[in-house]
């Protein structure tokens, strides 16, 4: 890998435009989406590919609290170019769960018909922002030239209805965006050093507290807007449920790590396979039974591939029951977050094969890219 990539995109943050943050939103978007959504990546000899949707989802999740709380963004008077139509949203959304609702709403497609509309203009306000400024312009004090971090690939669809919202229409109709696999590399290898408290976050922070000439901000505050998440607390209900009906029709279950028999609910724990601390993942797929004392030794751990092949069938055996639940959640979210959507338009045998084997390519990035510990039983 070579660290000269590193080089550049620490000098891009110190030296780049320093009047809004949105060359800030976008790298912390576009190393999110690195490495969150590889399964979705697309790859020439030179650059690699990612759908422009996940970054517009991810603006409007960073932006709901900032808004929402009137943190300045922007030195002057100006406003943030999608301020207004953010902030209906925003409205829409103030006595009936926030954030979270309208998380909850993007994830199931359940946007409500009243506001379609308004969400809709907010999604392609967002698209030309992140296009036309950061996009364009970040990385043009170095390289001396526009275009030259990100590409826009031009090739979003023509919307010509609006049946359903959700991540799937961001996906399919927002187009796509591309680096070069210099960039990619350093965004999956280091993009979380990048990321950190001590670069993107804290500077975005730095910045919105030097644009607020009314002294109402820290940076802590700011931080802790930034760090919001929509999905804050783990979720296990759904799956606790499929878990829980199956216990109670088959009297045992057999832990999904260990093998141990699960014989009444108090000794049932719903774990994550990828820890919520490391991934605030709540998706089915990532919601397995497990024996409470197992449970409790593997904590925050990454289950090994070798132990992921080891307990393949067992893993399969519970998805399949989710499955049977709850079918359109479960395969969408298992297409969406985990085996992306070429791998996903197959039988459900084979979204399942995908699926484990996604699942280990991505506690072997944990393990061995990202540093977390490894665990076996």
């Amino acid at each position: 890998m070579n660290f000269e990539n590193f080089k550049t995109v620490n000098f891009i943050i110190e030296r780049d435009s320093k009047d809004t943050i949105y060359k800030f939103a976008l790298l912390r978007a576009a190393i999110e989406t690195v490495q969150e959504f590889d399964h979705l990546k697309t790859e020439t000899e030179n650059k690699v590919s990612f759908p422009l949707g996940i970054l517009i989802q991810k603006w409007i999740f960073y932006y709901y609290p900032l808004l929402e709380y009137e943190i300045p963004q922007k030195h002057g008077n100006n406003n943030l170019a999608f301020r207004s139509q953010l902030k209906k949203i925003i409205n829409y959304y103030q006595d009936k769960g926030g954030i979270n609702a309208l998380y909850s709403d993007l994830k199931r497609g359940t946007v409500p018909e009243e506001i379609k509309n308004d969400f809709l203009n907010l999604l392609k306000k967002l698209k030309e922002t992140i296009t036309n400024m950061p996009m364009r312009y970040l990385g043009k004090s170095y390289f001396g030239k526009d275009y030259s971090v990100f590409q826009y690939n031009k090739d979003s669809k023509r919307l010509n209805s609006l049946d359903k919202i959700d991540q799937h229409f961001l996906i399919e109709n927002f187009g796509t965006f591309s680096i070069s696999k210099e960039i990619y590399i350093t965004f999956l290898y280091l993009g979380s050093f990048i990321n950190g408290t001590e670069s993107i976050l804290y500077k975005w922070a730095e910045f919105s507290v030097r644009a607020d000439k009314e002294g109402k901000f820290t940076v802590e505050k700011v931080l802790d807007r930034l760090l919001i998440s929509p999905e804050d607390e783990r979720d296990v209900l759904f799956a606790q449920k499929a878990y829980k009906k199956l216990l109670h029709k088959n009297k045992e279950l057999e832990c999904v790590w260990s093998g141990k028999r699960i014989k009444k609910e108090s000794t049932l724990n719903v774990d994550h396979a990828i820890p919520f601390s490391i991934w605030k993942n709540n998706d089915l797929w990532n919601l397995l039974p497990a024996h409470r004392e197992i449970n409790q030794i593997k904590k925050d751990k990454i289950p090994s591939p070798r132990l992921i092949t080891k307990r393949e069938k067992v893993i399969k055996f519970y998805w399949k029951i989710l499955e049977n639940e709850y079918k359109d959640k479960f395969r969408k979210e298992i297409i969406t977050d985990l085996i992306g959507f070429e791998k996903g338009e197959s039988n459900i045998k084979e979204i399942l094969d995908n699926g484990i084997m996604q699942l280990q390519l991505k506690a072997k990035y944990l393990i061995e890219v990202r540093g977390y510990e490894e665990w076996y039983i």
